[in-house]
């Protein structure tokens, strides 16, 4: 949002990207899992992965023909591979996980793990949302970089975020380098300093931030997720701009905590706008469920196998929504 803010191009935006993670712990799993030899099942005992946790196809089918809870099955694999597993699952990548399984009685040698969709996610790093990039990870705003789940690299994952990181950090510290240092703008703290203490002021204001965030996520699954059409996505827009004037105007802060949840909740609704102004512009379907329209159910190279850019407009809450051609045969010419 920041980097959008600055001026930076977006690209992706009507991407939205679910996976079938561990019920009520949004936390790594299929890609230490399914990759050793675990094995991704539906109620009829339906194997819909195995060795390759990239293709959610089957998953999503599944799922939404009734036919979950799906599981994690690792059980018949040997104790060395699962003892492995829970090695890299409650140290290196989250220890908390041996606490959540021990609290449910999940033994991974004899019992399955329950999965669940997670909410649609807007995610570079595991999709293709972000920030648009080259290859020296430069936005399209001179001395901004971007890498990990903001930029779009897609599916580059942790070990591409450490790599792009670091092309990302060389490359902005060249930059600091060889240009003179900026000044603040007191103009704009003052801008936000403004918005802060009109937010803090609790004046015939009466909606709680928590039930607005509920509603707001609640709408996004109704009007901006697949399967979309185009009065799904404009019943969104209308909703977007009375979100706006409540968040300015009626919603009540009395601590620090809830207004960082209130400019979350900000963005919340400003990414959503984004999604469903690219995902309106793109008519045609694309990625599976990832953007599948209704009223534009057929995939349309001709016209849409471009890239779909958002940047900001002169006027405040203004989108431009712009095709970038693909770039064929890259050839890679090196961060110096």
């Amino acid at each position: 949002m920041m980097g959008f803010l600055a001026g930076a191009a977006l690209t992706g935006m009507e991407y939205t990207r679910r996976a079938m993670l561990i019920k009520d712990a949004n936390m790594p799993l299929l890609a230490i899992t399914i990759t050793r030899g675990g094995r991704m099942m539906d109620i009829f005992d339906n194997i819909l992965m195995e060795w390759d946790c990239h293709d959610h196809k089957k998953s999503n089918e599944a799922f939404v023909k009734g036919w979950g809870p799906l599981r994690i099955q690792i059980s018949h694999l040997p104790s060395q591979t699962i003892q492995e597993i829970e090695d890299i699952l409650f140290t290196t990548e989250r220890p908390v996980q041996q606490r959540f399984f021990r609290g449910r009685n999940v033994d991974f040698k004899k019992k399955d793990i329950e999965l669940w969709p997670t909410e649609h996610q807007l995610c570079g790093g595991h999709g293709m949302s972000g920030l648009v990039v080259n290859e020296r990870a430069e936005t399209t705003v001179p001395g901004l970089y971007a890498a990990g789940d903001v930029a779009c690299v897609s599916k580059g994952h942790l070990t591409g975020a450490f790599v792009f990181g670091e092309i990302a950090a060389e490359q902005a510290t060249r930059f600091v380098r060889s240009n003179p240092k900026p000044g603040l703008d007191s103009a704009q703290v003052d801008e936000i300093q403004t918005i802060r203490d009109r937010r803090f002021s609790n004046t015939d204001k009466d909606i709680d931030v928590r039930d607005l965030e509920y509603k707001v996520r609640r709408l996004i699954n109704d009007y901006v997720i697949s399967p979309k059409n185009a009065y799904k996505l404009n019943r969104w827009l209308e909703w977007a701009k009375r979100f706006e004037h409540e968040i300015e105007h009626e919603v009540a802060v009395t601590n620090g905590h809830e207004l960082s949840k209130l400019f979350e909740v900000e963005h919340i609704v400003k990414c959503a706008t984004f999604s469903a102004t690219a995902a309106l512009e793109r008519k045609e379907s694309r990625w599976g469920n990832s953007h599948q329209r209704t009223d534009y159910p057929e995939r349309d190279d001709q016209n849409w196998q471009c890239h779909s850019d958002v940047s900001r407009g002169d006027d405040p809450g203004q989108l431009i929504v712009a095709r970038r051609p693909l770039i064929r045969n890259f050839q890679y010419r090196g961060v110096s």
